[in-house]
């Protein structure tokens, strides 16, 4: 036997043991390191897969890895012994939230909702991600991140994180996620992108992976409470998922108080009402189909959904405060969302077909148009030259505009254009 399983030995069974089960009993109780030198000849003396038994120890494993600081992702919060108003719980988390963060119009109410959420993450169907931006550093994202971290259950701040430890991380712990500094990865890792994307739905929040020696393919569950932090834009298809939150430098006349590591100890008594006010609501929370703003598209009313229902939970004026945040938020931050390159030529044809006579435009005609707009793109839109009649046709094709044909000339039908403008620049 090699050193390994020497140090086995070593730790209390002095005698080859003939009861498997008191054996890995034993190995249990290793050290990490005593037990990785251990495990490979311990599964060979008694012919166990390796996967095999260390699913075995970790059932055994006391549970004992607690941090001290009153927040980590192993952190169980004892509810609060009476029963509490939600309103008035909102309102406090509005206020710790501004204590400490400067923030734009309509986002405190907004955040609270989400920490919130956060608590009854598995009464919901979808969850928006909680999106702090800024365009530059020294904006207040990581002290944001932090208030967040404070007052959500389970809450690992994960920077730089890998997708393979994060979706075993939300598999074994269910903890809220933030990711901070976000820009100095995500935009290049599109597998971490696509799970995150994939937990916005609790339908479709499963990944599938290859797990231990023999490479068994295994479902992994991502469906977890996300927060992201991040410099510039986020990745289109993060953003249609999110509730952004963008924020700007402080000014001089600003002041808010420091969001120091003491402050999540302090904050114990929120996180308890919390865990006490979920716990009571959360049956009500499952059952809720709450109204949603007309003014919010489908994708935003999806985001918005579980914050209404809470809102409509806790009472007061939360119904009606929520509903205006979001429609707030929404409306400040219309003009600020990109476009994709279809939408922007299709912004552009509305212009062109206010003006136009006619059920057809020449493809020909349809480039001259779209050439001569001052300070638009499509004059130089490929290497400093115009955009053709084959690239319209192209970005036009995903909407289910097609150009047609006579015996004269190809064209497209007003009425095709007229439609897709309709559904996608609204």
């Amino acid at each position: 036997m090699d050193g390994g399983f020497d140090a086995y030995l070593d730790a209390g069974c002095p005698e080859k043991p003939v009861d498997v089960q008191k054996a890995i009993a034993v190995m249990a109780k290793l050290s990490p390191v005593e037990y990785d030198q251990a495990r490979e000849a311990f599964a060979k003396e008694h012919k166990i897969r390796l996967t095999t038994l260390d699913a075995e120890v970790e059932k055994l494993r006391p549970y004992e890895d607690r941090r001290t600081d009153g927040n980590s992702d192993f952190e169980e919060v004892e509810p609060w012994e009476q029963p509490v108003n939600g309103s008035d719980l909102l309102h406090t988390l509005v206020t710790t939230i501004e204590r400490f963060c400067v923030l734009p119009d309509h986002a405190a109410p907004l955040i609270a909702a989400w920490i919130v959420h956060a608590w009854a993450h598995d009464a919901a169907d979808i969850s928006p991600v909680l999106a702090f931006t800024s365009p530059e550093k020294r904006c207040g994202k990581s002290t944001a991140m932090a208030v967040v971290h404070a007052l959500s259950p389970k809450a690992e701040i994960a920077a730089n994180i890998t997708a393979a430890v994060l979706f075993r991380l939300i598999e074994k712990h269910k903890p809220t996620l933030l990711i901070d500094e976000a820009d100095t990865f995500l935009e290049e890792r599109i597998e971490m992108r696509g799970m995150i994307n994939g937990g916005h739905n609790r339908q479709l929040a499963f990944v599938w992976r290859c797990e231990g020696d023999d490479h068994e393919p295994k479902r992994f569950n991502v469906w977890a409470p996300k927060a992201v932090a991040m410099i510039g834009n986020l990745p289109d298809t993060l953003e249609d998922r999110a509730l952004v939150v963008q924020l700007k430098r402080k000014e001089g006349s600003e002041t808010v108080e420091r969001m120091r590591a003491s402050r999540v100890a302090e904050l114990l008594p929120v996180r308890r009402m919390l865990a006490r006010w979920v716990a009571d609501n959360e049956i009500a929370l499952a059952n809720a189909d709450p109204d949603m703003p007309e003014s919010l598209n489908d994708r935003a009313q999806d985001n918005a959904r579980c914050l209404c229902a809470i809102a409509d939970a806790a009472g007061g004026d939360w119904p009606q405060s929520i509903r205006a945040a979001l429609v707030g938020m929404a409306a400040a931050r219309a003009g600020d969302e990109p476009k994709s390159k279809g939408v922007m030529l299709l912004t552009d044809i509305a212009d062109i077909l206010d003006r136009w006579k006619g059920d057809r435009i020449k493809s020909n005609d349809l480039v001259a148009e779209l050439v001569a707009i001052d300070d638009g793109p499509w004059a130089v839109w490929k290497g400093g030259e115009p955009i053709t009649t084959r690239m319209i046709a192209s970005l036009l094709k995903p909407y289910g505009v097609r150009p047609q044909q006579d015996r004269a000339y190809r064209f497209y039908a007003v009425g095709d254009l007229r439609g897709a403008v309709g559904r996608y620049t609204s």
